[in-house]
């Protein structure tokens, strides 16, 4: 529910459009604190970190656009640059991320959404948090799905409070709720447990430094469009201090003298936060279905007494096929959640290599 509004008189009022800036963070969190059911300060803070402190992002670039009624925000969207490479060539993006209007005006929605796809004109735009409605806005702007985004797999490793959670939305009784977290629960992991054992996580080297980062084999040329992982970025998104479930490690290969990124968070889910989950962020240079497997085991290995489930997106077709072959259920999305709006034809080519960690998807 949100949060309760002054009310207004919709007769004297004239809903209007605004560049947002800096002096308007603290208004930018309240809002979307109050549409997103969080604390000012904890929204407060990721902004200043997802928007200020973000290495992309040049002096001129707008923070977003908000609808103003009178002293008032009442929708907005907000722009976060990232750049992304092909071959040796850097390509700047404009994402998307808080995309909220209050619901008393979400006819205006559209009009909000028209101003940020105009930044179009002078460089690609990317979004990956996108539900069924604004998804229907890239679509009508001419956006085309980013690959793989239309589903997440989950690979479930503790049943009762994943089974909790599915008799929570099915009956919404509380009493079942408390059933599902007893042993009868045992029986939903003996119908399709995950075929997927824990063992070599020696394979996994925990990485404490940008730094150690960089020195990975993660700046070769790249076939495919995929995120610019330089020094700024990875100190950014990795090693800034803001999210303290953040990890890093080099996987060892079987390639020859090749060493793997591997990234992850960790998120609680559920209408109680009572799923814990891994959330695989990048893995990079890109690797075959057999070693995403041996990836998965390393990590289960590390992680699989602490927490509940593990969560897969960007999934290709032959990995979604391997890892649902081994118990993974697939979740299909209302809408794809990422976009591409490339109005200007700027992109050399649409061959992504899309990660999780790319926009805002898995903050």
């Amino acid at each position: 529910m949100n949060a309760p509004m002054p009310i207004l008189d919709q007769r004297s009022l004239q809903a209007h459009l605004v560049t947002l800036a800096e002096k308007d963070v603290n208004e930018m969190a309240c809002f979307v604190a109050a549409q997103s059911e969080r604390t000012t300060e904890s929204v407060e803070a990721h902004l200043r970190w997802f928007l200020l402190e973000n290495p992309a992002r040049h002096p001129e670039d707008p923070l977003g656009f908000g609808l103003r009624l009178a002293d008032q925000l009442a929708g907005c969207i907000l722009c976060v640059p990232q750049a992304f490479r092909l071959g040796n060539e850097r390509i700047p993006m404009m994402g998307s991320s808080s995309f909220y209007v209050d619901n008393r005006y979400r006819g205006h929605g559209g009009r909000i959404f028209l101003k940020y796809s105009r930044l179009a004109a002078r460089q690609p735009l990317f979004g990956t948090s996108a539900n069924a409605e604004s998804a229907a806005l890239w679509k009508a702007a001419g956006a085309r799905p980013i690959p793989y985004s239309d589903a997440e797999l989950f690979g479930i490793l503790h049943w009762p409070p994943v089974a909790e959670e599915f008799i929570h939305r099915r009956f919404s009784s509380r009493w079942l709720s408390r059933l599902a977290r007893s042993s009868i629960s045992n029986l939903a992991g003996l119908l399709r447990p995950l075929k997927i054992d824990g063992h070599e996580s020696n394979t996994l080297r925990p990485l404490t430094s940008a730094e150690q980062v960089n020195d990975l084999p993660i700046h070769n040329v790249s076939a495919k469009l995929t995120a610019m992982r330089d020094l700024p970025y990875i100190r950014w998104r990795y090693f800034s201090g803001r999210d303290g479930t953040v990890s890093a490690f080099a996987f060892r290969s079987r390639r020859p003298d090749q060493d793997v990124l591997v990234t992850v968070n960790q998120r609680n889910r559920g209408y109680r936060g009572q799923i814990r989950t891994l959330n695989l962020l990048d893995v990079y240079p890109e690797v075959p279905p057999e070693e995403w497997l041996r990836i998965l085991q390393a990590l289960i290995a590390l992680y699989g007494k602490t927490i509940d489930a593990i969560l897969l997106r960007s999934q290709n077709p032959d990995q979604e096929k391997l890892f649902c072959g081994r118990g993974f259920q697939r979740r299909a999305f209302d809408a794809p959640t990422g976009w591409l709006l490339d109005k200007a034809n700027l992109l050399p080519t649409h061959d992504w290599y899309p990660v999780p960690a790319d926009g805002d998807g898995l903050i």
